[in-house]
């Protein structure tokens, strides 16, 4: 929504002026949304970094503008006062261009440089995702523009509806947010019940972001690896502690229990649209390569690759965590045993990513042994 106001001002405006509103208003933007989480007491974010944010938005946005004005004046459009319907369709695409490129450059450049990723590698996959979307809001800050130039009062009425809008959609937003991070804390929850696997999901995460980035997998794809991961044991919230804090080994009929785990955590999972994309790893994080996993028995060869991904970091975080009835394998060890387990537990190319990317990863998550165990 924003974007078609913020382009509808481009096309309204002298340069200078619609930039300066742009810019303005997204940083006013940012800095309220910064106060509302603080005052929710969501997040109490330190002010050097919200400071930055607040003012990486506003000048990126005010750079877009300019970017977008400086083609219509080149046009000669914005010296005529406005857009003349058809007559400035080619000036109004090739702004639009500007806007659109400039602004998502300036984004992909700081991810890169956040994330050690080339931005032309993020704009690539950003540009599937996005580029359709933007451009209905760019038919539609253009049509704003051509109407409000026409018939100034227009843009009156349509204040408070837009408005209205946003706050609408902005609100969705935070409530799915929410959601995610009360499925995420919950799946804490399943890990703290026993301190050996305390931040288990979240090491798990963290694992499977980096083989799934040397995977080479799209944006969205490394951002679904570690969604899934987060959650993939919320499942056990369901299984006794009698079965889940076990220090011997589970009866047959207590591992059918603990089996059954995957399968609830997609059944909890399932009612939050949020993680439809991700319902499926949750669900196969026990499978095996050769076919002998939980609880479908899916051989690797029908399963997608990224479906493959969490096994691996699973069994890594399990073999090089302590237990009641054993100690934590060194991780030389753990790199070991995914090579030797290539091909029959786990997905050859999956391990060759995890022992390439991972035996120099510094794992950086404070392990927290305790008297009490899980059955892994």
């Amino acid at each position: 929504v924003a974007t078609a106001v913020f382009f509808a001002a481009v096309l309204l405006l002298p340069v200078a002026q619609a930039a300066a509103l742009v810019g303005a208003i997204s940083g006013i933007d940012i800095a309220i949304a910064a106060m509302r989480r603080l005052l929710a007491k969501r997040e109490k974010p330190p002010l050097g970094p919200v400071s930055l944010s607040i003012f990486f938005n506003a000048a990126q946005l005010y750079l877009s503008a300019w970017a977008a004005g400086l083609v219509l004046l080149a046009a000669g459009v914005s010296a005529r006062g406005g857009i003349n319907g058809g007559q400035d369709a080619v000036a109004v695409i090739a702004a639009a261009a500007a806007f659109y490129v400039t602004n998502h450059l300036l984004v992909a450049t700081a991810v890169g440089l956040a994330t050690s990723r080339h931005p032309l590698a993020i704009l690539r996959t950003a540009q599937k995702i996005v580029l359709a979307q933007f451009a209905i809001l760019y038919v539609i800050g253009a049509i704003a523009a051509y109407a409000a130039a026409r018939w100034p009062w227009l843009p009156v009425l349509a204040v408070l509806p837009a408005v209205l809008a946003y706050h609408s959609l902005r609100q969705r937003i935070e409530i799915r947010r929410d959601a995610m991070r009360a499925m995420e804390r919950m799946a804490d929850e399943v890990d703290r019940r026993d301190p050996y696997t305390y931040q288990h999901s979240q090491r798990v995460a963290i694992y499977a972001h980096a083989i799934a980035r040397k995977l080479s997998f799209s944006g969205p794809e490394v951002e679904m690896v570690e969604l899934a991961a987060k959650v993939h044991d919320i499942g056990k919230i369901r299984v006794p502690d009698s079965i889940l804090l076990k220090p011997d080994k589970l009866t047959p009929a207590e591992r059918r229990v603990m089996e059954t785990h995957p399968r609830l955590g997609f059944d909890i999972l399932r009612p939050f649209s949020e993680y439809g994309k991700v319902l499926d790893l949750v669900l196969t994080h026990h499978e095996r390569f050769d076919g002998l996993g939980y609880p479908n028995g899916t051989v690797g060869r029908r399963l997608l690759l990224i479906a493959q991904v969490i096994p691996v970091a699973d069994s890594l975080d399990a073999m090089t965590s302590a237990r009641a009835y054993r100690g934590a394998r060194s991780w030389e060890s753990a790199m070991e045993e995914l090579r030797r387990g290539a091909g029959t537990q786990w997905n050859p190319q999956v391990v060759e990513a995890a022992v390439a990317v991972l035996a120099q990863e510094d794992r950086g998550v404070a392990r927290r042994p305790s008297p009490t165990a899980a059955i892994a």
